[in-house]
């Protein structure tokens, strides 16, 4: 080691260096990307069918700008007996040591803010609270100053300074903290030949104030240490620092880190202050792939920012298009006992599970490499993965029994496509995308199990004239009959929700209704189920609004005045809607699917487009009101999982089911 005082003179060179971080990054990243596109080009969106046996890679956090597009700052990997890590990157693939422990957090070296920092863990923890009570990340770092341990709401991560600088003045509006910029320059004081070594220097600085870490360096597979100071904002408040620590810490060498294979150790408090874990700071140049430790024939990892799930293989986490990405890459059939599970209910008839089996298998192979990094994402835009919370033993037999087979036409894959319920008869394709397809045209389908075993609820009339739902077990039938001939009813219990429509979930409360009132039934209703649903009923205003919402977003002429008229004017060949008016002007819609998300309730979408409208009035209401009543749950096309437990409680086995439901296919492996 050096006993020069001061910076080294070679500073200045790597500043000109420093400043093509950003090119080396990009030319990285732009070697993984280009391998996805060109897998892609070779393969015309699709992976052989061979690959059905292979493994599969499953992005739990990305963001590509299509499809599924979900990151966070900060990434927390838990396992029951530890995990391997390992880094790959310019200086090629490395194990890392094993730092003990059975949690470890993983951020990409860059800009990130301080929202606080202080002596104080009560303080600390009230500030992150009050982060995450605002929707703002704020995990609790921990370090040492001058002998003291010091709490550090970190929060963010920001791939430029500017970003960084505008969140901290939006958290600082919204919390009343000071939050100040943080960023990945540093200066490296020495390498070491191990972590205990580099935590003795790291601790002379710090016993000075200096920020510093013990990093890890990769090359050529061997590990060696370095301890780097600072957390800078750029090159020059990097050589300020070290300036400032030369004064406090002699004897040392300060220079600019050479490499862009590390990984910075820090510490988080995770749970009580006395509970810390390792947080991997790594390089945007690198990827680090973390797989647990085996116990007993499992090896189990779990993502706590991914509501605590628990996975099957290994997890890699990098910098992809500029944002920490998490992909879980493990065995296809061990990835489909997650999806069936996931997308099926588990104790359904095992037949069934062969037929979402043969489904998932299909649909995950042709997706191909659909976003560079990854073949699919873990939610429904491609297929739910919920990793092995959702396993169950018959799931995995369905799984085994069905293995390697895939639905194909003409000799390629399919787009498999299915869905909760066809409401009695599929789609055909013009119904959904405005166009055919081959392989799809409408067939009956026994969907109606899930009204059968719904709740009834009333409709009815108070003595002002107003009209509403309740729930059938809330009142009492009185057996009397008014001039219509229709019954009456009383009230039994205190406090009763009127609603606009039969469910709890998406149906306003209208009044609330004292135990003994009286009421008139107009008609009974099951429970907004899979197979039946109304929406509604919409005020003359509400409609207006939301079609002219919509004229807006596809650039048509705005219906004039209130909409007082709304028609279904075509349908498709399963009953679908595929043209409305309002006031006897065309509605827009891209597709005929559009047409469910034109009309929504609390953010919702209309459950299928297998719908009528019902124009009512209410003596309470001016002018009409609009009631959507409808049939089914999903786009329609493919199979129907509701029909296809029908047909296996009816002894027909998955691939009889598969081609009811797909025409002029084959099933093979």
């Amino acid at each position: 080691m050096s006993k020069n005082m001061g910076v080294d003179a070679n500073f200045r060179r790597f500043q000109v260096k420093g400043r093509t971080m950003d090119d080396m990054k990009k030319k990285w990243m732009g070697t993984v990307l280009s391998v996805g596109l060109i897998t892609a080009a070779l393969l015309g969106g699709q992976v052989p069918a061979k690959a059905a046996g292979d493994n599969i890679r499953v992005a739990l956090f990305v963001d590509t700008g299509q499809g599924y597009r979900g990151v966070v700052p900060s990434i927390t990997l838990t396992t029951e007996k530890g995990m391997e890590v390992t880094l790959e990157g310019p200086g090629g693939k490395t194990e890392l040591p094993d730092l003990k422990g059975d949690a470890a957090r993983y951020r990409v070296d860059e800009y990130h803010l301080i929202v606080t920092e202080t002596p104080d863990w009560n303080l600390a923890q009230q500030v992150a609270q009050q982060m995450s009570q605002r929707k703002y990340e704020g995990s609790i770092q921990v370090t040492t100053r001058n002998g003291q341990t010091i709490y550090q709401v970190v929060s963010g991560s920001y791939d430029n300074y500017q970003a960084a600088t505008n969140q901290a003045k939006t958290v600082a509006q919204a919390t009343g903290q000071n939050p100040f910029v943080k960023g990945p320059f540093r200066m490296e004081v020495g390498q070491y030949k191990s972590l205990n070594e580099a935590q003795r220097t790291q601790s002379a600085f710090e016993q000075k104030g200096i920020p510093a870490y013990p990093v890890m360096l990769a090359d050529g597979g061997k590990i060696t240490y370095a301890v780097w100071i600072g957390d800078e904002v750029s090159y020059d408040a990097a050589s300020a620092l070290a300036g400032r620590a030369a004064g406090a810490v002699p004897g040392y060498t300060y220079h600019v880190p050479s490499t862009q294979s590390y990984a910075v150790l820090k510490q988080d408090v995770y749970g009580s202050p006395d509970e810390r874990i390792w947080k991997y700071v790594f390089s945007s140049q690198v990827k680090l792939t973390a797989r647990a430790l085996k116990t007993e024939d499992q090896a189990l990892i779990s993502v706590v920012e991914r509501d605590q799930r628990t996975y099957r293989g290994e997890m890699e986490l990098s910098d992809y298009n500029g944002h920490l990405t998490l992909v879980n890459e493990l065995p296809m059939d061990e990835y489909l006992y997650g999806v069936v599970g996931s997308e099926m209910a588990p104790d359904w008839p095992i037949e069934a599970l062969k037929t979402q089996a043969v489904l998932s298998r299909t649909r995950a192979v042709w997706q191909g490499n659909k976003y560079g990094i990854a073949n699919v994402s873990d939610t429904v835009i491609e297929q739910a993965y919920y990793g092995v919370a959702k396993e169950s033993e018959v799931v995995r037999e369905a799984v085994d029994k069905t293995r390697d087979e895939i639905i194909y036409y003409q000799g390629k894959p399919v787009e498999s496509l299915f869905y909760s319920n066809a409401g009695g008869m599929t789609a055909d394709g013009t119904e959904v995308w405005g166009n055919p397809v081959p392989y799809l045209r409408p067939v009956t389908s026994d969907d109606t199990y899930p009204m059968e075993r719904a709740n009834v609820w009333y409709r009815v009339e108070l003595s002002d004239g107003s009209t509403g739902y309740v729930r059938n077990d809330l009142v009492s039938v009185t057996g009397a009959a008014n001039g219509k001939g229709q019954r009456t009813a009383v009230i039994t219990t205190a406090n009763t929700n009127l609603r606009s429509g039969p469910s709890t979930t998406l149906h306003r409360v209208l009044s609330t209704l004292p135990g003994g009132a009286e009421v008139t039934i107009l008609s009974e209703e099951a429970e907004e189920n899979a197979y039946s649903w109304t929406r509604g009923p919409y005020t003359v205003a509400e409609i207006t609004a939301m079609i002219n919402a919509s004229q807006d977003k596809y650039k048509a002429a705005r219906i004039s005045g209130n909409v007082t008229s709304l028609k279904v004017t075509a349908r498709g060949p399963s009953g679908r809607v595929i043209a409305m008016e309002a006031n006897g002007k065309p509605i827009a819609a891209p597709s005929p699917d559009t047409f469910r998300a034109i009309f929504q309730q609390g953010g919702t979408s209309l459950r299928s487009t297998k719908f009528d409208v019902e124009v009512i009035q209410n003596n309470k209401q001016a002018g009409p009101q609009f009631l959507f009543r409808g049939t089914g749950y999903g786009h329609g096309l493919g199979v129907s999982q509701y029909g296809a437990r029908a047909m296996a409680e009816n002894g027909y086995d998955y691939r009889q089911i598969l081609l009811h439901y797909y025409q002029d296919v084959t099933i093979e492996k």
